[in-house]
């Protein structure tokens, strides 16, 4: 750009040059202060106009590569925002799976002794809500509750617990349009036998515990809402 204004303003003086000499004929000394006036006169204009249209190029040039540089500062931002959330999804799914991980291996060391055997594991759990599906018509359902809870050295509130840490967990930390697909999952992870007898411990005992049960409103789910209705 700059190479052909320079060839351009040398070839328009040059021109000029030659029609003013052209026209005047033979010049001496004192027509050159003439010369100089004549031709500093048209091309300062020029210059002028060139440096004004130079500039406001140059203005534009800036003002395209600040927009542009803010349209990547904003773009990255946004890079930036989605590997955090990304990383900190992550990172909450690997300590939520961890916790439901360490629930139900803690249910492998859960002994039931009854006179008919000792159950252990999901068995036990399921064997502990027979009896209480035996009795319940005939005894005080608490009671029963505390019962099988003394044989079992409170097998079903030391599950509860370990499964309450985990809503605590998601109803803590989960974002708001996540938590209910991770609370979701983890009932779905729950044996069936042990939200059934979460049901009980809900309508008959008064354990701490429940409240985070509660908070996560796992007991508005609808099949829930049946069990409870069962079991009431």
């Amino acid at each position: 750009m700059k190479r052909l204004l320079i060839c351009g303003v040398a070839i328009l003086l040059s021109v000029m040059y030659y029609i003013y000499f052209s026209i005047v004929g033979e010049v001496t000394k004192a027509d050159l202060g003439p010369l100089g006036d004549f031709i500093g006169g048209n091309i300062n204009p020029l210059l002028t106009f060139i440096s004004v249209v130079l500039l406001i190029d140059t203005v534009v040039i800036q003002r395209k590569a600040a927009e542009d540089s803010k349209a990547s500062e904003i773009e990255a931002r946004k890079t930036i925002k989605l590997q955090s959330d990304l990383a900190a999804k992550q990172s909450f799914e690997s300590s939520l799976f961890n916790l439901i991980a360490l629930c139900l291996s803690e249910i492998k060391n859960i002994r039931l002794p009854l006179r008919s055997g000792t159950y252990t594991g999901n068995q036990a759990f399921g064997q502990y809500l027979e009896v209480f599906d035996q009795l319940m018509s005939s005894q005080n359902k608490t009671a029963i509750i505390n019962q099988m809870e003394s044989l079992s050295s409170d097998a079903l509130y030391d599950t509860l617990k370990n499964f309450a840490m985990v809503f605590k967990f998601i109803t803590d930390y989960a974002t708001p349009s996540e938590k209910e697909n991770y609370i979701s999952l983890a009932l779905t992870m729950m044996p069936t036998s042990l939200i059934a007898l979460l049901c009980i411990a809900r309508n008959h005992g008064n354990w701490p515990i429940l409240s985070s049960f509660e908070t996560a409103k796992i007991f508005d789910r609808q099949t829930l809402t049946t069990i409870l209705n069962h079991y009431s």
